[in-house]
């Protein structure tokens, strides 16, 4: 496919970079100077993206995922919009989806959720009590809402005010209220808490929730990654039920920042945290096995402990599995917090002068999910980085070297990426979508569940079904 790049000039004299598709005429302006990702996914075995202001689904859709009024849609149907939003005649802006429950931000400002409702997650006790939610219904309204964040089992919201709301499980301390329950309606984290300011940026790790004020203060709660970000009247500490400050533990002499105003973007995975600061450079701090500090050994891995899912597997089976994995996690961790050899003391660099790999401070997002990262680049390239090992899954999406941050080849120009827990969805300026790690539930083939690589075939059956509603000449993912 032949691209022509031409300028077009407007009369209010703006010049954009022009984007020709000799095989469709379409036109697309192109005007990213970077990538940020508008989903933020921890789904096992669902692909999930906005097209055009629409969420579409497809893959694994149990347990309401799909939203268009039905339990379990069969996962080899064709991928589908959520309708609630078309008819409602709805833009969304971000999604955001903990294992099993989706929340999307629509035009104004508002918040929806549906899936997965066990521990509210997806209603927030609003309209709606029941087990799962099958249709998108409204959790919050009226309260200028700019970004939304989930971990496992619960919900956040940033509001333009500065304030966090939060529904759905608290009983690992996520919500941050001082206690470990379930929250069954959405409640605000009171400014109080994070001493009167507001809040500028949020991100979430696995169990884990991170926010920075507009006086630069760091704030962590929910599962810890450090005993470092443990209460002042405890050494040790598997979670931390309330804001903890953490600014004496990541503002080092080589942490890149002097204060949290420095922080970009903030975000973790399971037992890690990192944080892209304005510079480009990321750092990153908690279990060594999960960052890229050059270091590996391959002794203290265990690797066989690639996740399979297998096609077919109920709701009953998954939810005991999200049960064992609780389990346990009561049991582990707390007895290597207090070694260094697992556990950073501060932040070690991931990118930018002091890393050990990439030494320039390319950074513009980063997304941050489970086991591991990806950076995207301010030349639109992918760095990934995550745990450590030598497995066929590992070395896809996290370490080609095993300890190192590594630059992925893509196929095109990078225009969007979308993801989930160990799968990556990613699109070019040709308007193609490439999936990359764990296939299960076919949502890169039809055909296929096995695990992809970054240099296989594009997921064309996505590509039918959106150009079937937005016509052939519609360039697909084109973020806005």
């Amino acid at each position: 496919m032949k691209l022509i790049r031409i300028m077009v000039l407007f009369l209010a004299c703006f010049c954009f970079t022009a984007v020709a598709d000799s095989d469709t005429d379409a036109i697309l302006l192109s005007t990213q100077t970077g990538i940020k990702t508008v989903t933020r996914i921890n789904l096992m075995n669902t692909g999930v993206t906005i097209e055009n202001g629409d969420v579409w689904v497809w893959g694994y859709r149990g347990r309401g995922l799909q939203g268009n009024g039905v339990r379990t849609v069969p996962y080899r149907s064709a991928p589908a919009r959520v309708q609630t939003f078309v008819e409602e005649g709805l833009a969304i802006t971000q999604v955001a989806a903990g294992r099993y429950h989706i929340i999307a931000l629509d035009e104004n400002g508002d918040v929806w959720g549906w899936g997965r409702n066990l521990q509210y997650e997806a209603s927030g006790g609003v309209f709606s009590t029941s087990t799962y939610v099958l249709t998108p219904i409204k959790v919050l309204s009226g309260k200028r809402v700019i970004d939304i964040y989930c971990n496992e089992f619960t919900s956040y919201a940033l509001t333009a005010n500065g304030e966090i709301w939060v529904w759905g499980r608290g009983t690992h301390g996520e919500a941050g209220l001082n206690d470990r329950k379930v929250k069954n309606t959405v409640k605000q984290i009171p400014s109080s808490l994070f001493e009167g300011d507001r809040v500028r940026i949020m991100g979430v790790g696995y169990r884990s929730a991170y926010a920075i004020t507009r006086a630069g203060t760091i704030y962590a709660w929910g599962e810890t990654v450090s005993n470092k970000f443990c209460p002042e009247n405890k050494k040790s500490c598997l979670y931390s039920i309330l804001p903890i400050r953490i600014n004496n533990t990541l503002v080092q002499s080589n942490s890149g920042i002097k204060s949290g105003a420095g922080i970009k973007q903030i975000t973790g995975g399971r037992h890690f945290m990192a944080y892209l600061t304005y510079e480009g450079e990321v750092y990153g701090m908690g279990f060594t096995k999960y960052l890229a500090d050059g270091k590996f050994d391959p002794n203290s891995l265990e690797e066989n402990d690639d996740e399979e899912w297998v096609d077919g597997d109920d709701d009953d089976d998954a939810d005991a599995v999200a049960a064992a994995d609780d389990a346990t996690d009561e049991k582990d961790g707390e007895d290597i917090r207090h070694d260094p050899y697992y556990v950073t003391e501060s932040p070690i660099a991931i990118i930018g002068k002091d890393a050990h790999d990439e030494k320039d401070g390319v950074g513009y997002s980063i997304y941050c999910r489970f086991r591991g990262c990806v950076a995207i680049t301010k030349h639109k390239s992918i760095l990934t980085w995550g745990i450590k090992g030598s497995s066929r899954l590992k070395s896809i999406l996290y370490n080609r070297n095993k300890a190192s941050v590594a630059q992925r080849p893509l196929q095109g120009v990078l225009t969007k990426i979308d993801g989930g827990r160990q799968h990556l969805f990613y699109w070019n300026e040709r308007g193609e979508v490439f999936g990359v790690g764990i296939g299960s539930y076919h949502k890169f083939d039809p055909s296929t569940s096995h695990t992809r690589d970054w240099d296989e075939k594009r997921m064309d059956f996505l590509m039918d079904a959106m150009h079937a509603v937005y016509g052939k000449d519609h360039v697909l993912g084109q973020v806005k």
